[in-house]
């Protein structure tokens, strides 16, 4: 059953009544002039300040519009990329063109440090309310979880920054903060999540932090710590045996389970995609969703679509409206699918809608995401009510896999509690694809060629073959190396287009090897029969034709891109940074 989404209604009628903030855009106090009115006195003060933080997470200028739509984090990998005719700013990120003084980096650093700062005044003023000490660190957590969580989107996108932990105090008595290392800001999320995960609630309204959301993140931002991009570089297992035994917390004591797909059902993947319609939000399976509400408080969730759109897509699974988001996916993603897995069926839309709504063939250079699909036709091209998936019960299974190997180097251990085989397949077998072993991950392919990344041959479709059995991507190396190579792979086919895909790869290295190899190969299609419902993989046709070139926009990456540059108006207006504080490159 959908959960309501209560705390959408919270925040319209305190929006309405003037509850949180004198003006639309919660605009902070500063703390400079801090007085007995506006101190916080109750519970209620505090509650509508934390509202706040949340609402702050709906700008346009991250989670609304500049992920879903101009592509910051979910687009320039091989999964998708804006096409090559774009040319205007929501391809910026694509490309990799951004510079210090686009207006897409000022508006998303300034949105974060907002919620940043709202986060400050709550851990700053709760201490003061009439209330128990149990109240108060309650909220508390709920402002560090915050604090981090923006942190963490600050250290993904720039590495470094300055990590202002109390209240802004005004221009006129603001002194400027010195940017932070990338291990130091790192280690303050750490921090933050460490103090939220002790002190939050198991179970919320839809929306708010929980306990588990944030020791699902505190996994994650240990990977991160232990990862490519900070001194540790994979050095150090102590951030991996950290990750492994929070994420087996949140697998075995929070009761939140995968949700479930019947084998062999025709409609089963049509039970995988639920959880990504308005009408399956806040699943089982959610560990913490950024809830949006159609109109103005609407998302891009979605927006980008089927070719062809604009119309609505009618298939075994209902009806769906499509909006053309300009958009396509890379040949090595789309083809890498086994072609049994469910996700393919779900995510990937390789065909397009004709004037009569019909599904028309694509090749394969034009399949497009088809995985956050609308129920109906919002009111503006932004404005669904579809939410953004933060992190679900699959991704922690996947850390918990990767984690696990790392630090033992063999999948098939138990160390940490289960097996990373066995929590790799808990999240394949949902998907109805082949269980993971040594003798799966150890097979080399047994194809003449390797045309694409990750071993793809073009042989594999071939279902005259006499290995063809619905596998494309093999791996290579020492057992370990493998299955870090296939969770990686993993992740991308259970978490595509939920802005995963570019730090999965920043952080373990490999951002700007597969960006720069991906390609759109100028062959192949799947058949007419093939197009209904579920989607059938198998019938893909490697049909040869005339040889054009097609840019893959990411192809444009260099070695500096693995960060955004910092915005020139913080570097002018900080008096504690200069030239010298910017990312390389820029």
């Amino acid at each position: 059953m959908k959960k309501m989404k209560i705390l959408n209604k919270i925040v319209s009628v305190l929006a309405l009544i003037g509850m949180v903030s004198c003006n639309s855009e919660l605009d902070e106090v500063p703390f400079s002039t801090l007085t007995p009115e506006n101190v916080f006195n109750t519970v209620e003060d505090v509650e509508s300040a934390t509202v706040g933080m949340y609402i702050g997470l709906l700008d346009p200028n991250t989670w609304r519009i500049l992920y879903p739509v101009h592509g910051f984090g979910t687009m320039g990998t091989d999964e998708w990329s804006c096409n090559a005719n774009n040319s205007g700013e929501q391809s910026l990120f694509s490309r990799y063109t951004l510079t210090s003084a686009s207006s897409l980096v000022k508006g998303h650093w300034t949105a974060i440090y907002k919620v940043i700062n709202r986060a400050n005044i709550v851990i700053a003023l709760t201490p003061n309310i009439d209330a128990s000490q149990e109240v108060i660190n309650r909220y508390l957590a709920e402002a560090h979880f915050m604090r981090a969580f923006n942190y963490m989107e600050l250290a993904t996108f720039y590495g470094g920054v300055p990590l202002n932990l109390e209240p802004t105090t005004g221009i006129s008595s603001d002194l400027g903060i010195a940017r932070s290392t990338e291990d130091e800001t790192w280690d303050q999320i750490i921090s933050d999540f460490e103090f939220a995960e002790q002190y939050l609630p198991e179970i919320q309204i839809s929306g708010r932090a929980t306990k588990w959301a944030a020791k699902g993140l505190l996994a994650k931002a240990y990977m991160a710590r232990g990862g490519a991009t900070t001194t540790a570089n994979y050095t150090d297992p102590i951030w991996f045996e950290k990750a492994a035994n929070k994420a087996y917390e949140v697998i075995s004591k929070s009761g939140i389970v995968l949700n479930p797909t019947t084998p062999g059902d025709p409609m089963a993947f049509a039970q995988y995609g639920k959880q990504f319609l308005v009408s399956g939000s806040n699943s089982q399976e959610s560990i913490f969703e950024i809830q949006f509400t159609e109109g103005p408080n609407g998302s891009g969730w979605g927006y980008r679509g089927l070719q062809g759109g604009r119309r609505f897509d009618t298939g075994l699974a209902g009806s769906f409206y499509s909006l053309w988001g300009g958009t396509s996916l890379s040949s090595d993603f789309a083809l890498s699918f086994d072609d049994s897995d469910i996700r393919f069926k779900w995510s990937i839309g390789p065909y397009g809608l004709n004037g009569a709504s019909a599904r028309t063939k694509k090749w394969v250079r034009q399949w497009t995401p088809n995985k956050q699909r609308w129920e109906n036709i919002p009111g503006t091209s932004w404005g669904s009510e579809n939410n953004a998936i933060v992190l679900r019960m699959a991704d922690i299974y996947l850390l918990y896999a990767e984690a696990s190997n790392e630090v033992s180097g063999n999948p098939n251990s138990s160390t940490f509690g289960m097996s990373a085989y066995d929590a790799i397949n808990t999240v394949r077998n949902r998907a109805q694809v082949t269980q993971l072993d040594d003798t799966y991950i150890m097979t080399d392919s047994p194809y003449t060629t390797v045309d694409l990344l990750d071993g793809i041959s073009m042989e594999s479709f071939d279902k005259t073959n006499a290995n063809y059995n619905g596998r494309h991507v093999y791996y290579t190396g020492s057992l370990k190396d493998r299955f870090r190579a296939a969770v990686l792979k993993e992740r991308s086919w259970e978490l595509c287009f939920e802005k995963q895909r570019w730090f999965d790869l920043k952080r373990t290295g490999n951002l700007v090897r597969v960006a720069s190899n991906a390609s759109q190969i100028d062959r192949g299609r799947l058949t007419d029969a093939a197009l209904a419902d579920p989607v059938d993989k198998s019938d893909f046709l490697d049909l040869p034709v005339a040889t054009r070139t097609h840019q893959w926009l990411p192809n444009g990456i260099q070695s500096h891109n693995i960060y955004l540059p910092i915005p020139n108006v913080e570097i002018q207006l900080n008096p504690k940074l200069n030239t010298a504080d910017q990312n390389t490159g820029y």
